[in-house]
């Protein structure tokens, strides 16, 4: 990047000297130097993940120091111990940050250590002073001091460790005590504009998957239902792949659209395969949902959020406006949320095999969905991912589906000649795709 930008800051020095000459005029000359602008220096991410990397085992094996020679200091020296190194990490990451453009990937992990010997200090002083406090606040006040800084700098890192700390939060909350946290989510959504104003499509993910860690353990904090839980994040994943869609209007945030899509696809994937196992089904979908508090807001919200944007999508499918991740199958995801809330609020509890056959039935859908776009598009991924899934389908349904060894062995034979066919079909599309490239390139 920095020999890019000489060559750069070379030819605008010579577009100068052109127009003092008179070769061309003023105007040409801006015009040629708007085509070359001057490039921002990229971030040394080898020297930022390893730094951070460091910086995180340095302040554990400070930390572990500080606890072998703990019981032979005295108060005042452990205070001393406590902020002084606190305060002279802060000072010198800060100074490294803001001043040197070089060091600015050390400035930032040194900033990361402060923050990870902030919340070493938060269990020290309180040890110090014999303070008994509820124990996962030391993780909120921790997350708290990381979402500050992020926010101060900004920094990728202290906003990943922020959000991964307000998940432990409502993890240790929900498991430990059975209390949700719901104020959680506010601070994940506060870090959002963080991502996409770094754009950063790490920061993003963890965000996304603390929210859903999150949300898991708070409803297993008050309602013991499985339902409830498996309703709640099949919702939430639904509403990450809209959310992912719908990115793709825009160009600039087009490339989060591939995170909010993994992540929910992969999601509500995992929900689905649950769904298309008898027992597990019946288990989840034996009663109906009650409309308690607690229940609309961490089940019905996401629900809602996510079928509203699910209209904004097929908004844009007539329009013909979603292309590049979008295939019909896709339009299964609503319509089983709709499904699965009007049998959930029923009163009556009519389940038998035609339901568990249609759960399986979309999800082979989507396994022979992804498998034939990912040949027509040259997605090697994308083929390997739907056959891996399609095998995994057929071997879940080979112990509790077929009980006959004949129907067992003939569905066993045709996976495998559409898993070997698909090949031929993949290399056939590679091939084309090849040749059209040729052709533009001659042309």
């Amino acid at each position: 990047m920095a020999c890019q930008n000489e060559k750069i800051q070379w030819l605008h020095s010579q577009i100068q000297d052109w127009v003092r000459l008179g070769i061309i005029d003023a105007a040409c000359g801006e015009s040629i130097g708007n085509l070359y602008p001057p490039q921002k220096p990229s971030r040394s991410w080898a020297m930022l993940i390893f730094s951070g990397l460091g910086a995180v085992i340095i302040g554990l094996g400070v930390i572990l120091l500080f606890a072998y020679n703990w019981d032979k200091m005295g108060k005042f020296a452990k205070l001393g111990v406590v902020f002084g190194s606190l305060i002279l990490t802060y000072l010198i990451g800060i100074s490294l940050f803001v001043r040197s453009q070089q060091f600015k990937g050390i400035g930032e992990a040194l900033c990361l250590l402060g923050t990870m010997l902030f919340g070493a200090g938060i269990w020290l002083v309180a040890q110090i002073y014999h303070i008994e406090e509820h124990f996962p606040n030391a993780f909120l006040f921790w997350g708290i001091g990381a979402f500050l800084m992020a926010w101060a700098m900004p920094s990728v890192i202290q906003a990943s460790l922020a959000a991964v700390l307000f998940a432990l939060f409502a993890i240790m909350e929900g498991s430990e005590f059975r209390t949700a946290v719901p104020y959680v989510f506010i601070f994940l959504l506060l870090l959002l504009p963080l991502a996409y104003k770094k754009q950063s499509w790490f920061l993003l993910a963890v965000i996304l998957l603390s929210a859903a860690c999150s949300i898991l353990f708070m409803v297993v904090s008050f309602h013991h239902s499985a339902m409830i839980v498996f309703y709640s994040l099949l919702c939430i994943f639904t509403l990450y792949i809209a959310v992912g869609l719908l990115h793709q209007k825009n160009a600039k945030f087009e490339k989060f659209s591939t995170v909010y899509c993994f992540i929910g696809m992969a999601g509500y994937l995992l929900m689905l395969f649950i769904l298309s196992f008898d027992e597990v089904s019946r288990e989840i979908l034996d009663h109906p949902l009650s409309l308690k508090i607690d229940v609309v807001f961490y089940w019905l919200t996401p629900f809602v959020f996510s079928i509203v944007l699910w209209l904004g999508v097929i908004r844009e499918v007539f329009k013909k406006t979603l292309v590049k991740y979008y295939s019909h199958d896709l339009l299964l995801m609503p319509i089983l949320l709709v499904f699965l809330c009007s049998y959930s609020l029923s009163i009556t509890r009519c389940f038998d095999w035609p339901v568990i056959a249609a759960f399986n039935l979309i999800f082979l859908i989507h396994c022979l969905m992804m498998m034939a776009k990912g040949c027509m598009d040259v997605k090697l991924s994308r083929v390997i991912v739907g056959s891996l899934l399609l095998a995994a389908l057929v071997v879940a349904r080979f112990f509790d589906f077929f009980e006959s060894l004949a129907v067992r062995g003939a569905v066993f034979v045709v996976v495998g000649v559409l898993i070997f066919s698909q090949g031929f079909f993949y290399i056939k599309s590679k091939k084309k795709k090849a040749l059209q490239e040729n052709k533009c390139e001659n042309s």
